[in-house]
C-alpha cells in the first residue's frame, strides 16, 4: 500500500472512531463525550473535504464509522434472524453503504454551496440537507444525529425548541461553517462564530426551558415488569407468569395507594399466541381486582398491539403504526410488498393508524392521565411521536419494546439513546418497558434512569410526578418552518452566486 493510501486509511479510521464516540451510551465523562463528539465529527469531516481531501475518502470514513457502530448487527441477524452469517454480514455492509451515502451527499452539497456562498452557504446547506435526510430519507432503523445531545440534561432541554432533528442540523451547520471558514483562511473570530452560535444556542435553550408554560402537577405510581422472555416465542402461561411478577412487586411496594392511580406496564410481546383484538371481560377484571390501570404488549392477527384495561372503561387497543422495514414489514407499495412476501416466504405485519384519542386514559383524582403508547421503534421517530401525543391529547408517553433480539449487544443502549429526547421535545416523561432490559424513565427535564442489563429480568416501581410542558417542538409547524428558513437562505445564496 502506498504511503498516501496508508495515511488516508489511518485518518479515516481515526475519524470513524470519533463518529462512534458520538453515540456512546451511557455517556462517558459525565455525559460530555457525546455532545462534544457530535459537534467535532462534522467539523473534522468537512474540514478535510473543503481543504481538498478526495470525496472518496470522506465516503469511506462514513462507511467505516457506521460499520463500527453496527458491529453487533451480523451476529444478531444470524442468531435471531436465522440468516447465514455471510448473508447477515452482507446485509450489514449494504446498510452501512446506504446510510453513509446519504451523509456523504450532505457533505458534498455543503461543499458545493460553501464554495459559492462562503461559511454561511456551507452551514445552511449542511443543515438543510441533513434535516431532509433524517426526515424523509428511507431508514431501516431511524436515527437522528441530535440524539447525542440527550446525554446531558442541559443540552437535552434545548430540544424543546428545535427538536432532535433541529439539533442535528445545528451540529452539522456549525461544523460546516467552521470548515469553510478555515478553508478560506478567515480570521479566527469568523472561524469560531459557527461553534459559538451552536454552543450559545444549547446554553440559552437549556436555560429558556425553565420559562416554558407548564400545566398542573400529575402524580402516578408506575410498575414496570421486565420478564426476560425469549424474543418472539409463543409459550403457554405468559400472562400468568407476568401477573405472578406483577403481584409480587405490587405487594412489596404497598400498591396501589388510595390517593393516586397505579399504572402497570408490560413490554412488547409480553403476551403472545392469542388474538387480543376481541372483547374479553376477564382482562378488565384482572386489572380491576388489583386496582391498577394495565397497559401491555400483545398481538392480534398480523397486528403488533398494545392493549389497556382499567375498571369501568372500555378496552384500549392500539396497533403499531410504523412496522420496521424488512424486520416486520416489507417496504414499498402494497403490490410490491405482497410480491416480495411471496418470493421470500415472509408475512408482513399490518400497520395501525394514528387517530383522534389514541391514548390510554388512567382515572385519577380530579380527572384522568392520558398515556400515548409507542411500540418499540416508533419511539425513534420524532414526528410520529409528536403526532401521536397531539392526537391522543396525552400527558405521558410509554415505550413498549422487545429488545431481546439484540442479545447482549450495545443495541439496547443505542435504542435508549435515540429515544431519550422524545421526553424533552414534547415536555412529558417517557416510560420505557423492555422485554429483556433496560427498562426505565426519561424525564421531561432531560434526566433519565435505566435499570438492569441486557438479557436480565426485573420488576421496578416508582412514583412519577411531573408537570406537562408546552414546548415549541410540539408544534406541527416547527419542522416546516425550519426547513423553509434553511431552504430560503440556500436559494438566496445560490441565486446571488449565479447572478451575473
Amino acid at each position: 500500500m502506498k504511503p498516501g493510501w496508508l495515511l488516508a486509511s489511518l485518518s479515516s479510521l481515526i475519524l470513524a472512531g470519533v463518529f462512534v464516540l458520538a453515540f456512546r451510551f451511557p455517556g462517558a465523562l459525565g455525559g460530555w463525550l457525546e455532545p462534544i463528539m457530535a459537534l467535532l465529527f462534522p467539523l473534522l469531516l468537512l474540514d478535510g473535504l473543503f481543504k481538498g481531501r478526495p470525496a472518496f475518502w470522506v465516503w469511506i470514513t462514513l462507511v467505516a464509522g457506521l460499520l463500527l457502530l453496527y458491529l453487533w448487527v451480523p451476529q444478531t441477524l444470524a442468531s435471531k434472524g436465522g440468516l447465514p452469517f455471510g448473508a447477515a454480514l452482507l446485509g450489514t455492509v449494504l446498510l452501512s453503504l446506504y446510510e453513509a451515502t446519504g451523509l456523504w451527499l450532505v457533505a458534498m452539497g455543503s461543499r458545493w454551496l460553501g464554495r459559492r456562498g462562503g461559511p454561511l452557504g456551507a452551514a445552511l446547506s449542511a443543515a438543510l440537507l441533513l434535516l431532509a435526510w433524517e426526515s424523509w430519507g428511507f431508514h431501516v432503523y431511524p436515527w437522528t444525529w441530535g440524539a447525542a445531545f440527550g446525554s446531558l440534561p442541559w443540552t437535552a432541554r434545548s430540544a424543546a425548541f428545535v427538536g432532535a432533528s433541529g439539533l442535528s442540523a445545528l451540529a452539522w451547520g456549525a461544523g460546516a461553517w467552521t470548515a469553510e471558514a478555515l478553508a478560506e483562511g478567515a480570521p479566527i473570530r469568523r472561524v469560531l462564530a459557527g461553534p459559538a452560535f451552536a454552543v450559545g444556542f444549547l446554553i440559552l435553550g437549556g436555560g429558556a426551558w425553565y420559562l416554558l408554560p407548564r400545566e398542573s402537577v400529575r402524580s402516578l405510581d408506575v410498575v414496570l415488569i421486565q420478564p426476560n422472555f425469549p424474543p418472539g416465542q409463543r409459550v403457554r402461561g405468559m400472562e400468568a407468569d407476568m401477573w405472578r411478577r406483577s403481584d409480587a412487586l405490587l405487594r412489596a411496594s404497598g400498591l396501589p395507594h388510595k390517593d393516586r392511580p397505579t399504572l402497570l406496564l408490560w413490554p412488547e410481546s409480553s403476551i403472545l399466541g392469542r388474538d387480543d383484538r376481541q372483547p374479553d371481560p376477564r382482562l378488565s377484571d384482572e386489572a380491576a381486582s388489583r386496582g391498577v390501570a394495565w397497559l401491555f404488549g400483545t398481538e392480534g392477527g398480523l397486528f403488533n398491539l398494545v392493549r389497556g384495561e382499567v375498571a369501568g372503561r372500555p378496552s384500549f387497543l392500539f396497533a403499531k403504526t410504523e412496522p420496521m422495514p424488512f424486520g416486520e414489514r416489507m417496504p414499498g407499495p402494497e403490490p410490491f410488498r405482497r410480491w416480495m412476501d411471496r418470493q421470500l416466504g415472509f408475512i408482513s405485519q399490518e400497520a395501525g393508524q394514528l387517530a383522534e384519542g389514541c391514548a390510554f386514559a388512567v382515572p385519577a383524582p380530579g380527572g384522568e392521565i392520558r398515556v400515548h403508547p409507542l411500540i418499540c421503534s416508533e419511539a425513534l421517530m420524532p414526528e410520529r411521536t409528536r403526532r401521536g401525543l397531539a392526537l391522543g391529547h396525552a400527558e405521558l408517553l410509554s415505550n413498549h419494546t422487545n429488545d431481546g433480539w439484540f442479545d447482549r449487544s450495545i443495541a439496547t443502549d443505542l435504542h435508549a439513546a435515540q429515544i431519550r429526547l422524545r421526553a424533552t421535545e414534547l415536555g412529558v416523561p417517557l416510560l420505557r418497558a423492555t422485554l429483556t432490559g433496560k427498562s426505565g424513565v426519561f424525564r421531561e427535564d432531560g434526566h433519565f434512569e435505566l435499570w438492569g442489563e441486557p438479557l436480565t429480568e426485573g420488576a421496578f416501581a416508582l412514583n412519577l410526578q411531573w408537570r406537562p410542558i408546552h414546548t415549541p417542538a410540539r408544534s406541527a409547524w416547527l419542522l416546516p418552518l425550519i426547513l423553509a428558513g434553511l431552504a430560503t437562505g440556500c436559494a438566496l445564496l445560490g441565486w446571488k452566486a449565479w447572478k451575473p
